[in-house]
């Protein structure tokens, strides 16, 4: 696929008039930039960044009861930030990112450059739909409420349509850096060795839809004669309430400032279209991990990050 794509980007790139061979004097790049993803680990859409609903512990990972290695935490201890949270760049990936920028050289040697890529995903929220069925003659109308919604029912009956939860998503990552242009004998070759600042967000928030879920309630009577009569679990009479009346709205983001080294080499492959290749050989990068629920005390983790010959990319790109 990635093969497909860059044969595809190269034949566009090859119709574009050249205006420059690369040359002493100012000129500005534009580029393409693929390799392994700057975003924050997508996984399942970022909803693992969002707290449970069901009244567990806020973090992230899974909640099973185990410490065995390799595992993303249980419901005392949270998982790896590292693992879950932070994308590792390193030249074993399997993850890819696309981004632009551009470059301005403002010497003969020197430029700045500024690349970024952005996703927003929104998914509206959808009710819950009632089923219907007609076999009331196997229901036991004794222990039956019909303030409980059941979202299953016979085969020839009508089916229910599943809650969605609302939800909204957005990754963005931002890179600014100066880079030096090394001038050598063969004139389709460029060499160069940079410094760069990088900003990372993932955030998504969540809107619960009405799911058709009741817990169980103590109920309150009043006699004729004025007693009051308090019902408790178990009784056949008790009343029922709409969990959706006591959940919050959630959500979760992280936030990454980091910076580093960049080496590459750039091989012209014809007036003003070239190829490169680039690599990390220090890059450092701290993350901010927070996560909320509606009414309740935030929950923050941080991460320190440092990695050696991360991020390798393939640069595709023109100059005018």
């Amino acid at each position: 696929m990635l093969k497909r794509l860059s044969i595809l980007i190269m034949t566009i790139l090859l119709v574009v008039p050249a205006m420059a061979q690369p040359k002493e004097g100012c000129e500005c790049v534009f580029q393409l930039n693929v390799g392994a993803g700057q975003f924050f680990n997508d996984m399942t859409g970022l909803y693992y960044m969002l707290p449970d609903e069901d009244g567990t512990a806020m973090g992230i990972g899974s909640d099973k009861n185990t410490l065995e290695p390799g595992t993303y935490g249980n419901a005392y201890i949270s998982g790896d930030l590292s693992t879950l949270l932070v994308n590792q760049g390193s030249l074993n990936y399997v993850m890819r990112n696309y981004s632009v920028g551009m470059k301005v050289f403002v010497t003969d040697h020197l430029n700045i450059n500024l690349s970024g890529a952005y996703m927003l995903n929104l998914q509206p929220k959808k009710d819950f739909i009632e089923g219907e069925s007609y076999q009331i003659d196997e229901l036991n109308i004794k222990d039956y409420d019909v303030s409980i919604t059941d979202a299953t029912v016979g085969v020839g009956d009508i089916y229910a349509s599943k809650a969605i939860l609302g939800a909204v998503t957005n990754k963005l990552m931002v890179q600014l850096g100066m880079e030096y242009y090394f001038h050598t004998r063969n004139e389709r070759i460029f060499p160069y060795i940079g410094a760069f600042g990088q900003f990372k967000m993932a955030r998504i928030e969540s809107l619960y839809p009405y799911t058709g879920q009741y817990i169980p309630t103590e109920w309150t009577s009043v006699d004729t004669d004025g007693t009051v009569t308090i019902g408790k679990e178990g009784y056949p009479d008790m009343a029922y309430e709409e969990v959706d009346m006591y959940r919050a709205s959630r959500g979760g983001q992280a936030l990454g400032f980091g910076g580093g080294i960049n080496i590459g080499v750039e091989y012209a492959l014809m007036e003003g279209l070239f190829v490169g290749v680039e690599v990390a050989p220090v890059c450092y990068q701290y993350t901010l991990l927070h996560l909320q629920v509606g009414g309740q005390d935030p929950y923050y983790a941080t991460n320190h990050n440092l990695r050696a010959f991360a991020f390798p990319q393939l640069t595709i790109g023109f100059r005018f």
